[in-house]
């Protein structure tokens, strides 16, 4: 590959910049369960192309590939995917709380109404005064 050092560190960079639209595209929709699967897939796709990069670079230069504007840049952008995922995390468990909650509240519900159903008779017939 003819690549150089910065312009590897360029692309290092525009996939951890989706990687962040990816966490976002997340913290939106954390109450949309459906769309998630296809977001946490191609965040994955993502690490497996941060991850082919990074190979690429041990292949040209092991010391410095990056300069130190790039570095940083690196370096925060890695700051603010560790937070947002963070946040999804805790969103996600308020999500998880939230929904067994619900379900606890439906279950009681159901038991409730069963037995409120059983109060009244379901077989037999009511006898008629006039008979």
């Amino acid at each position: 590959m003819s690549e150089q050092p910065s312009e590897l560190c360029q692309e290092k960079i525009l996939i951890l910049k989706e990687y962040v639209t990816k966490g976002e595209e997340i913290l939106s929709s954390i109450e949309d369960w459906e769309s998630l699967a296809a977001i946490l897939d191609e965040r994955e796709q993502l690490i497996l192309r941060l991850k082919s990069q990074e190979d690429h670079f041990t292949e040209i230069k092991r010391n410095q590939v990056c300069t130190l504007k790039e570095k940083r840049e690196i370096d925060n952008l890695i700051k603010l995917i560790q937070d947002m995922d963070q946040s999804c995390i805790h969103l996600i468990q308020a999500e998880q709380q939230k929904t067994l909650q619900d379900l606890k509240k439906n279950q009681q519900n159901q038991k409730i109404a069963d037995y409120e159903i059983s109060l009244t008779p379901s077989y037999g017939t009511f006898l008629d005064a006039k008979k």
